[in-house]
């Protein structure tokens, strides 16, 4: 008897623990690997766009970017519904295969080089954190630098990942968002 009650009791903490963990993993981001983009483009049937978050591990703003936006769960929530997600470090002495084309760092032995393909995702403009929005064909839709708190990153996320950029200015958007699209937006998600 004392058997069956053990067993049961570690079932049911085991049940609440699965399921927490569940909850937990669909309110993070689900980050991927710059070498899995070409995978993920392939095996993701809807047009979601790539978010690339490139970054530094001595960047402070980077770190807060993670840790108050990006662990936000809304935040995640939005993520994860219109973007392939990707977390690139900038100076990665990987050499990545991107669009067909093989990137490496000119300086792997060196210490905060940049990376080819982070010359390529920032146009040159090296800042961190930023991040680049690209359609599925690999294009860039738009380049942001810099750091931001999880309500200005909502609408801008919602306004790059639910293409609201090709009928509206971000002037008309951040405007009308609050008040005609963030509600439809929120019910989306759930």
């Amino acid at each position: 008897m004392k058997k069956i009650s053990l067993i049961a009791i570690m079932a049911l903490v085991m049940g609440f623990v699965g399921s927490d963990a569940l909850a937990q993993k669909n309110t993070q981001i689900n980050w991927i690997e710059m070498n899995s983009i070409d995978d993920a483009i392939k095996e993701t049937v809807e047009n979601k766009r790539i978010f690339v978050d490139s970054y530094t591990d001595w960047c402070g703003w980077c770190k807060r970017m993670d840790r108050d936006t990006f662990a936000d769960t809304l935040i995640a929530k939005i993520m994860n519904h219109y973007f392939i997600n990707i977390k690139f470090d900038a100076e990665t002495k990987d050499e990545i295969m991107f669009g067909g084309q093989v990137f490496k760092n000119p300086n792997p032995k060196g210490r905060r080089t940049a990376h080819e393909l982070t010359h390529y995702l920032l146009n040159k403009r090296l800042s961190y954190p930023s991040y680049t929005v690209m359609n599925k064909d690999l294009t860039i839709a738009t380049i942001i630098p810099g750091y931001y708190p999880p309500e200005q990153f909502e609408a801008m996320a919602v306004f790059l990942g639910g293409r609201y950029d090709e009928v509206y200015s971000w002037e008309e958007f951040r405007e009308i968002y609050p008040k005609e699209i963030r509600e439809t937006v929120l019910e989306s998600l759930d």
